[in-house]
């Protein structure tokens, strides 16, 4: 059930993250859950622009983050930064180090170019985003 398409009826969803992840996953056999712990914060740091008042509402629902006196990009990155605190707090992996995978750059390229992004719910994301994404993932 936790997966079965229901809850996102009619709305546009987005697995980009999952996608760069199973190819990771190809190229390492790293566990999944841990490498979209390490993705997610510097894939959400490079597209919050193009959605800023739906990170911002992140920050505030999930987070509590308090928007006063904030800008609204300012309340997404700080839905950002607690997402990838708490991900620190909980003991997962934040860096492709902590994962014990070795990025070398043909390797993050290789991944890269073999990501099959489907739009997602900011934008779809180029090959070149997708490296950057993961060379910031090191």
């Amino acid at each position: 059930m936790a997966e079965n398409g229901i809850l996102k009826l009619g709305k546009v969803t987005d697995f980009q993250a999952h996608m760069i992840e199973h190819q990771l996953g190809a190229y390492t056999d790293c566990n999944h859950g841990c490498g979209l712990a390490v993705i997610h914060p510097p894939l959400y740091r490079h597209i919050y622009r193009d959605a800023t008042e739906r990170f911002a509402h992140f920050a505030e629902a999930v987070w509590g983050v308090d928007g006063s006196g904030k800008t609204r990009e300012e309340t997404a990155l700080a839905g950002i930064e607690a997402l990838a605190a708490f991900i620190r707090e909980i003991g997962l992996p934040t860096t492709f180090a902590e994962l014990g995978v070795e990025p070398k750059e043909d390797m993050l390229r290789a991944v890269a170019d073999s990501t099959n992004i489907q739009p997602g719910c900011c934008r779809k994301l180029t090959t070149d985003e997708i490296f950057e994404i993961l060379m910031a993932c090191r």
